[in-house]
């Protein structure tokens, strides 16, 4: 089981997952959503840019670039016209940088929001609960 570690810095809260191995990462789930006439499903000129796009988004060294060290997940739901990403990531302005310069923005609503797992919040629970 993973352990979490609350961090607060300048009304700031982070969380930092310890895994196997003593390494740790961070979790960012990247939400967003597009208007039905703006989905790849039914607009040609967001179909070829997610398609331009498919070969780039996991690309080792253009994740290197943005410090997302792994993409742990891409789950989409295309009745909603939503997608939810999970990276392992370094700083959340650059996946924000990421997903401006892939041109996913100009035609998605995004946030980037820290993520942790229903374990974690049970482990950072149980800390605070014991003092």
């Amino acid at each position: 089981m993973s352990r979490a570690y609350p961090q607060i810095g300048f009304g700031v809260h982070s969380l930092t997952v310890e895994v196997k191995g003593g390494e740790s990462m961070a979790l960012y789930g990247i939400y967003g959503r597009h208007e039905i006439k703006d989905c790849p499903l039914n607009c040609s000129e967001s179909r070829k840019l997610v398609l331009e796009l498919e070969s780039k988004n996991e690309d080792p060294e253009i994740c290197k670039n943005y410090k997302i060290n792994k993409v742990i997940g891409r789950y989409h739901s295309g009745l909603e016209h939503t997608f939810l990403w999970i990276v392992d990531a370094e700083d959340p302005h650059l996946i924000q940088q990421k997903v401006i310069d892939s041109g996913m923005a100009s035609f998605n609503e995004v946030k980037i929001v820290p993520l942790m797992t229903f374990d974690d919040v049970m482990a950072v629970s149980k800390k605070l609960e014991q003092g």
